[in-house]
């Protein structure tokens, strides 16, 4: 008990389950149920989709389709909780925060994605962030995150020149997925991987996919920072937080 108890000063208050919001979304052919917590952030930078349905038409999908790093998606649903100390830490008492984005994701044009075939995602998911992360050109026309960190690191000199700033190691800025793994949610598998520091930022991102058929796969990705105190103590807290929310989300075809 009293460990339990320093371990909730340790990582702040986060999603209340005591209070839980129902939601659902049709997504093509499938009904997507699942619960939120309570204890939400209401921000400024707070995103609002709350979609009821998305059509997994080419014309109706892409009017609404939007971009972040290597994926193209609508968002189908938002939700941002704070980690507060008990104490005045960090940014008005912030330790660190963790969002919920869910996903529907369109796969480029040949893809191999098979209707609820892991391997074809986990298969697709692999070539799709090497050519973005590792690759001299990826899809945006620029170099690969991680490319361009080993070029820096092997060419110091070029690059100081181009006013980079010599480590004198290599530091990778995104971390790709070493493992996939299946885990089954009442009755569904899914894939489960995380990624640190997607695109070139910070924290730490778990996914749970699914694979919706050819051209579309559904996201649950959870987005984890830590301001202040012990960083990987509030990643556990927050990983064990989404894997809760995970356990109330039901996926089945209509």
């Amino acid at each position: 008990m009293i460990n339990q108890l320093l371990r909730s000063i340790l990582t702040g208050k986060g999603p209340d389950f005591s209070k839980l919001t129902a939601k659902e979304c049709r997504i093509g052919d499938y009904l997507l149920v699942f619960r939120l917590p309570g204890n939400v952030q209401r921000l400024a930078k707070h995103k609002d989709p709350d979609l009821t349905q998305v059509i997994l038409t080419p014309n109706v999908f892409m009017a609404s389709v939007e971009k972040e790093f290597n994926r193209e998606y609508v968002h189908a649903c938002f939700e941002w909780w704070a980690y507060r100390g008990l104490f005045i830490q960090g940014h008005s008492g912030k330790l660190g925060d963790m969002s919920l984005t869910i996903d529907v994701n369109r796969s480029e044009p040949q893809s191999p994605l098979v209707e609820g075939d892991l391997d074809s995602l986990e298969t697709y998911l692999k070539k799709d962030l090497w050519d973005y992360y590792e690759t001299e050109k990826n899809k945006d026309g620029k170099p690969g995150a991680n490319w361009e960190a080993r070029y820096a690191f092997e060419h110091p000199e070029e690059m100081s020149a181009q006013g980079y700033i010599p480590l004198g190691k290599l530091v990778l800025v995104t971390h790709l997925p070493e493992v996939y793994y299946r885990q089954e949610i009442n009755g569904i598998d899914w894939l489960h991987y995380g990624i640190r520091g997607e695109g070139v930022g910070r924290g730490l991102n778990y996914y749970w996919a699914y694979p919706l058929g050819a051209g579309y796969y559904l996201t649950f990705n959870f987005h984890l920072t830590s301001e202040v105190g012990d960083k990987e103590l509030r990643y556990q807290r927050m990983y064990e937080d989404a894997k809760r929310i995970m356990s109330m989300v039901a996926l089945r075809k209509v």
